[in-house]
């Protein structure tokens, strides 16, 4: 239960980017499909059950903060 919830987390985090854009580019050399699976594996060893909420929490944080330095 806890797994599905963290994964459902990363893969709304990575939607989340992949709507709104990113400011960097992706480096050249790494396709995009090689980019994600990096992603989601590095989110997967950073967030855990104890700080899911707070990691969500700066992550939403993040992204009002990139729309707002857009307007």
């Amino acid at each position: 239960m806890l797994r599905k919830i963290l994964l459902i987390a990363a893969v709304a985090a990575i939607g989340i980017f992949c709507i709104t854009g990113c400011k960097k580019s992706a480096p050249e050399d790494q396709p995009v499909e090689e980019a994600v699976v990096d992603y989601k594996a590095q989110a997967e060893k950073e967030i855990t059950g104890d700080n899911m909420v707070v990691e969500l929490d700066r992550i939403e944080k993040s992204l009002e903060e990139d729309l707002q330095a857009e307007e």
